[in-house]
């Protein structure tokens, strides 16, 4: 039995080409999330507690796009640990 996305690809091969363009997006804003997810904390919580912008935030997040500021993804991620190391 086909997966969703075998059956999406069948029927928009450009989103595989566009995966391909966006893997290192992907993943990071996979990773991210997965962080983000784990630690219970909603996109707003991060940004005020990191003190980064709602948008930087997000595009941390998105899966597409330009990749994020280095210094952001670094402020994203030991937010996130400084949380999880106290909550």
């Amino acid at each position: 039995m086909k997966s969703f996305r075998d059956k999406m690809l069948e029927v928009r091969p450009e989103i595989a080409v566009r995966e391909a363009e966006f893997r290192d997006k992907i993943d990071l804003a996979m990773e991210l999330r997965a962080l983000r997810d784990t630690a219970n904390l909603s996109q707003e919580q991060i940004a005020t507690l990191s003190e980064l912008s709602l948008g930087d935030v997000q595009t941390c997040e998105s899966l597409t796009g330009d990749m994020p500021a280095p210094e952001d993804v670094a402020a994203y991620r030991s937010t996130v640990h400084a949380y999880k190391s106290t909550g």
